[in-house]
């Protein structure tokens, strides 16, 4: 047992000068344990202070001496960054899904009406009521919006971290 321990703590300090140290950037909140971690190589959408615009890029490394992020044109400092975007995909999915529900309930009790062969069976207003619900659930649910934005402020900070080993 000894010496699996004393060549595991070898192998580690023979090889521990050639690890590299890991940057990352990350999104903490306030009073929350979980945070946002983005590495080198990651895609961010982000908004600068004082201009309306957004800017889409890859982070390619950290200046951790500038506390600033190398993007794709530019350096970019933490403290400039305003707001940060993220694409939502469950809005569209869930429309999709409610148009979906809608038409086929309606579909089926209009084909179930025509093909059972009783005549006091028919298409009820239960019928058009669950549709149409439906279907004005997934339009709002379309009107959401794809993004979800998070402000920079006083509850939600970015730091560079520098983990090394």
């Amino acid at each position: 047992m000894t010496a699996k321990l004393l060549l595991f703590t070898l192998c580690i300090l023979l090889t521990g000068h050639y690890l590299n140290a890991q940057q990352m950037l990350s999104l903490e909140k306030y009073g929350s344990p979980k945070t946002k971690k983005f590495l080198a190589g990651q895609g961010i959408s982000y908004q600068l202070k004082g201009q309306e615009g957004w800017f889409d890029s890859v982070i390619e490394g950290f200046r951790m001496d500038q506390n600033s992020i190398i993007l794709g044109d530019r350096y970019v400092k933490v403290d400039d960054i305003s707001m940060l975007r993220f694409q939502r995909s469950w809005p569209k999915a869930t429309s999709i899904s409610l148009y979906t529900f809608g038409v086929s309930w309606s579909g089926l009790a209009l084909v179930g009406t025509l093909t059972d062969g009783n005549p006091s069976t028919n298409y009820r207003w239960s019928d058009a009521v669950i549709s149409g619900t439906s279907l004005a659930l997934g339009f709002a649910f379309s009107r959401i919006g794809p993004f979800r934005k998070i402000k920079i402020g006083d509850r939600r900070k970015l730091r560079l971290i520098d983990v090394t080993f």
